[in-house]
């Protein structure tokens, strides 16, 4: 009788004896029908377009194309050849069938291409020198009982898995240690880690629903986490184990599982995240480490993260419509960022947004995106910085949410790449939602720093500061309603808030401090409502420190109206000044160059003149006017207040000295100085003339003396 040997070899020879067109060359080569019978045996079809071959040193490759065949238990191609060690795949293949590499006991080691999309069932089970096996990111399904009785001791699930059956997945994986698991898996399906008797924890990410039966049995630490996303646990997920203490949510199916099994439970508020490649999409996390994350990443539940410190690059983050995220740095330095890879928005919401802190950073070369953009919902900014270079910081385009700021800095830095309309507020024609800003920063260094164009928007203003270098602070649009109240600062390189014609400012509170300018497109009506919080007289006194492209006044109603005397020619720069006066409750700038006949250049001063007396004001005002009327009107009014802060302002910058004669006239309170104090005697005295007063000038100021 042949044996099968015999008859493989002498197959093998007629075939090769065939093949060969050149019978002399057989000939002389007598050994060539041998080597021919091994390389026979060492290679094969494992596919449609896919071949292996196996070489001396036991390392067995795959090439050509599409998948590798599925498989019955025991009959894949390679579970014979007891030399294999390493396996190779090549770029090419995209599937590993059904028990491809089942029992293969003696293969080490593993390299997977970047064409794998799948892993089927049971490909690697039983492998059991099987210790490491790197799964890249383009695979997307892995089925059950794919590692079992292998002696992985870590493995990744990259993200990129979405269809992962955990059935018996890691079962006698003996040398087992960590395992990480993809946000994408819903389920940890029975017997799961079963008998991973090295395994120190499992992460269970907090898009899991369910635990089922001998989950962890057999497993040996001692604590688990439960997400509160879990609402199913089978009473036998974890019989046989030695997990004793439950941690997770108050109020959650963890607690009751825990308290039901006779377990200590823990009631947690957030978990340590050690992945350096992905961001949890769900739960409460602080982080560990930088994490560096190559595709953008979707939240559909709620996530509060802590950067504690740390470095995130991601190209986007997008909070669905049924998230609720919150991002926070917990760390002292305020070191914890989040910077943009890509020409994407980093972050887009479209329901509940809350920054707490970190340093949140836009894309740093040309781009169209925001750095954080409001699509939809609300959000609330309590600290932190949120930086744009190409486009704005926030922008805003929901249609009914609410807007909160009341801390941080929002900034569209934009001077490197020149584009003066990046804004750190930017409100967009769809939104038409309510901005309540309270307190924070926004800065603008070429373009305004709110500005926008909506159809139909509520902002509230009533504290923060607001600035641009080159621009205005606030640019009203025609639509929308504004609303100040509070401590208002608004300034701008060209104005604070820009008014269009037609436009009104209400005032629907008390105003405690302002730091304002105004430029407005027509004469008219700038507000409405202040009568009701600030008296006219009051109002009168600080008409003259309010910057404006026009005259300001106070009519009937305590509102404060504008005339521009010229709308075609005013320009903006005639009124940027250097000087700030701020005199509570109301801050402004003074724009008006000092009369030179008012000061004295201090190189030709006379001896004399320096140290003329001025104690006989009596004398001095017979003979020039009535102390405080500075630019001789004969009354004594705000104007001339102005006029005291000029010369104040020019003699403090080194423009000069004022004249003995002046001198007289302005220093009111006689202490020999020309100063802003001065200034408030002639405004008290204006506001007592305004409200009926009687006294003169002099009357008045000898009183007050």
């Amino acid at each position: 009788m042949i044996s099968k040997r015999i008859l493989s070899t002498m197959l093998s020879a007629l075939v090769i004896t065939c093949s060969i067109s050149n019978y002399n060359t057989y000939e002389k080569t007598g050994t060539l029908a041998v080597e021919a019978e091994d390389l026979s045996a060492n290679t094969g079809t494992c596919g449609i377009s896919a071949v292996y071959s196996i070489d001396d040193a036991g390392n067995l490759t795959i090439s050509g194309n599409g998948a590798i065949s599925d498989y019955s238990e025991g009959e894949n191609p390679f579970v014979n050849y007891n030399q294999i060690k390493n396996v190779i795949i090549e770029e090419g293949i995209t599937h590993i069938g059904n028990y491809a590499f089942s029992s293969c006991r003696d293969i080490r080691s593993i390299e997977l291409p970047g064409s794998i999309e799948g892993i089927g069932e049971y490909a690697f089970e039983n492998c059991t020198s099987l210790t490491s096996i790197v799964i890249p990111d383009s695979v997307t399904s892995i089925g059950q009982y794919a590692f079992s009785g292998s002696a992985v001791k870590s493995i990744v699930i990259p993200e990129s898995v979405s269809m992962l059956d955990t059935n018996s997945m890691f079962m006698d994986c003996k040398e087992l240690e960590s395992v990480v698991l993809p946000q994408s898996v819903t389920a940890i399906y029975s017997n799961a880690f079963r008998n991973c008797v090295r395994l120190k924890e499992v992460d269970i990410p907090d898009s899991v629903t369910a635990i089922q039966n001998d989950a962890f049995s057999g497993t040996t630490f001692t604590s688990l986490f439960i997400p509160s996303g879990v609402t199913m646990i089978n009473g036998n997920a974890l019989r046989g184990s030695k997990i004793d203490t439950i941690y997770g949510f108050k109020d959650s199916a963890a607690e009751t599982f825990a308290k039901k099994n006779g377990l200590d439970f823990i009631e947690s508020e957030e978990r340590a995240w050690k992945r350096t490649d992905i961001l949890p999409v769900a739960g409460v996390y602080k982080l560990e480490c930088d994490v560096d994350v190559k595709s953008y990443i979707t939240i559909s539940g709620m996530l509060d993260l802590d950067l504690n410190g740390h470095t995130v690059n991601i190209p986007e983050i997008i909070c669905s419509s049924t998230s609720n995220v919150i991002i926070r740095d917990s760390d002292p330095q305020k070191k914890g960022t989040i910077i943009c890879t890509e020409d994407r928005n980093l972050i887009t919401s479209y329901n509940k947004l809350a920054i707490y802190g970190g340093n949140l950073y836009g894309y740093d070369k040309k781009t169209v995106c925001a750095t954080v953009r409001i699509n939809d919902g609300d959000f609330d900014f309590y600290d932190g910085e949120i930086i744009g270079y190409y486009s704005h910081a926030l922008s805003l385009r929901t249609k009914d949410g609410i807007i909160n700021i009341m801390g941080g800095k929002l900034k569209a830095s934009s001077a490197e790449n020149g584009k003066n309309n990046v804004y750190s507020v930017w409100l967009a024609d769809t939104f038409a939602g309510t901005l309540n800003i309270t307190d924070g920063e926004m800065h603008s260094d070429l373009g305004a720093a709110v500005c926008g164009s909506p159809s139909d928007c509520v902002v509230n203003i009533s504290g923060g500061k607001i600035l641009s270098d080159n621009d205005y602070g606030f640019k009203c649009a025609k639509n929308g309603t504004v609303n100040l109240s509070g401590n208002i600062s608004i300034k701008g390189g060209k104005n604070g808030i820009y008014i269009p014609g037609g436009k009104l400012v209400n005032i629907t509170g008390a105003i405690t401090g302002a730091d304002v300018s105004v430029y407005a497109e027509s004469s008219g009506l700038l507000t409405n409502g202040l009568g009701k919080y600030i008296s006219t007289s009051t109002l009168k006194r600080y008409l003259p420190y309010i910057k404006s492209n026009g005259t300001i006044s106070v009519n009937d109603d305590g509102e404060l109206i504008i005339d521009i005397p010229d709308e075609s020619t005013t320009a903006v720069s005639d009124f940027v000044t250097s000087t700030t006066t701020t005199i509570s409750p109301v801050s402004t700038t003074t724009t008006t160059t000092v009369p030179s006949s008012l000061v004295t250049d201090s190189s030709t001063s006379t001896a004399t003149e320096t140290s003329a007396s001025t104690t006989d004001k009596t004398e001095n005002d017979t003979q020039t006017t009535a102390i405080g009327d500075i630019n001789k009107d004969g009354v004594v009014d705000s104007s001339d207040a102005s006029e005291v802060l000029m010369l104040y302002a020019q003699v403090s910058t080194g423009g000069g000295e004022i004249s003995d004669e002046i001198k007289a006239v302005a220093d009111i309170n006689d202490d020999g100085l020309v100063d802003s104090s001065d200034a408030s005697l002639i405004l008290e005295y204006y506001a007592y003339v305004s409200t009926g007063g009687t006294d003169t000038a002099d009357v008045f100021f000898s009183k007050s003396a």
